[in-house]
């Protein structure tokens, strides 16, 4: 119970507030485009492209499960719908 309690207070330490999450999507976004060689504006656009789509899923685990950033808000800046965004972290879970 108590490395339960240890694990939840870790990922609340890396909540962040409202007025910081603006500039770190931007800040993920920008950085796995690159990585990936895909320009921030395709992801916006809410396109299946097999590309987009993967950074797209990389940009969701990253804000959603290390920065604790709502599926909702996500899925405004990646232009998709929440329920996209859901299940592609379901998706990531299973491999």
């Amino acid at each position: 119970m108590a490395e339960i309690l240890k694990e939840a207070d870790q990922k609340v330490t890396r909540y962040l507030p409202v007025k910081n999450r603006e500039a770190l999507i931007r800040k993920v976004i920008r950085k796995i485009c690159q990585e990936e060689g895909v320009e921030e504006k395709e992801v916006g656009l809410g396109g299946q492209a097999r590309r987009v789509t993967s950074v797209r899923v990389k940009v969701a685990w990253e804000l959603n499960r290390e920065y604790g950033i709502p599926m909702a808000e996500i899925a405004r800046h990646v232009g998709v719908c929440t329920s996209a965004i859901a299940n592609a972290l379901r998706k990531m879970e299973r491999k």
